[in-house]
C-alpha cells in the first residue's frame, strides 16, 4: 500500500531516520487510549516500520518506549500533554495534534476534527509568521512524500 513512499524513503537524503527504532504495537495502543482515538493508518504504518525521522532540523514526532515518554521531546504524546496543559492552547486548538515542528516559521499537525473513509486525518500547516492555517496533505503518507519532494 505504501510502496511508493517506501521507495522514496530509500533514496532521499532530506530525511534522516534510524532503522530498527519502530514503535511496538502496544506502545501505539497505549497512546491511542490516552488520546481517545485511533491514529491514522499511514501514520501507524510509519511508526511501526520507521518510527522516527529528522528533517530540516526538527523531528517528525514518534512514539517513544513508555519508560521514556515522560521526558522525550520527540514523542507525540509528550508534546500533546505539554500543549494540553496550556489553557489558551486548548481553547484555540481543540483538535490539533502536533506532528512536526521544524526549525522554521511553520509547524504541521493532524486536524483530529475530521477523518476520511480510510481513517486518515488531514495534516495542516500553521504559518506562524502570518498566523494562517492551511491544509498541507490529506494523509500522513502524502505529507511525508510532499516534505521529501520539497526538501530534496
Amino acid at each position: 500500500m505504501y510502496e511508493r513512499l517506501a521507495e522514496k524513503l530509500k533514496t532521499t537524503s532530506a530525511l534522516k531516520w534510524f532503522p530498527g527504532h519502530g514503535a511496538e504495537e502496544n506502545w501505539i495502543a497505549e497512546v491511542e487510549e490516552e488520546l481517545g482515538f485511533r491514529l491514522p493508518p499511514s501514520y501507524r504504518w510509519w511508526l511501526v516500520h520507521f518510527g522516527n525521522a529528522q528533517l530540516s532540523g526538527g523531528n517528525i514526532l514518534a512514539i517513544a518506549p513508555p519508560e521514556h515518554r515522560d521526558y522525550y521531546d520527540g514523542d507525540l504524546l509528550y508534546i500533546h500533554r505539554l500543549n494540553k496543559a496550556e489553557e489558551w492552547w486548548v481553547s484555540r486548538f481543540p483538535h490539533r495534534l502536533d506532528l512536526f515542528v521544524p526549525d522554521s516559521d511553520e509547524l504541521y499537525f493532524f486536524d483530529t476534527s475530521t477523518r476520511d473513509k480510510q481513517g486518515e486525518f488531514p495534516i495542516m500547516c500553521y504559518d506562524l509568521m502570518n498566523d494562517m492555517i492551511d491544509q498541507y496533505a490529506s494523509t500522513f503518507a502524502e505529507f511525508l512524500e510532499r516534505l521529501i519532494d520539497e526538501r530534496s
